[in-house]
């Protein structure tokens, strides 16, 4: 829904973060809705400082206060995504200590 209450047909779903990377610890494919990022490292470079100012294409929660920065340091980026990466594998789906939860 668009701010002025109209349906907004220019915003896209993000897809989950499940298995960003497959088995070997390789990106499976490239980022963003158009591909243009090939790294985990550059998407949060350009979301750690994304210019918001005069920029109408941005969701307006990234815009609070006229501009809206993670500020991570490089630990926090590494920490992100060495986090993405447990995402990632067949294990959740082919073990079956995962199959019941009521099961010790």
């Amino acid at each position: 829904m668009a701010a002025d209450g109209t349906t907004d047909l220019t915003i896209t779903r993000s897809p989950t973060l499940r298995d960003l990377f497959n088995p070997a610890g390789e990106l499976n494919g490239q980022l963003m809705h158009n591909g243009d990022f090939e790294s985990l490292e550059a998407v949060l470079d350009h979301y750690n400082s994304i210019e918001t100012r005069g920029n109408n294409n941005l969701d307006g929660r990234l815009c609070r206060g006229g501009g809206q920065q993670l500020n991570m340091t490089e630990g926090e980026k590494l920490a992100v995504i060495a986090f993405l990466k447990t995402l990632s594998g067949n294990d959740v789906y082919e073990n079956e200590k995962w199959s019941d939860p009521f099961s010790e």
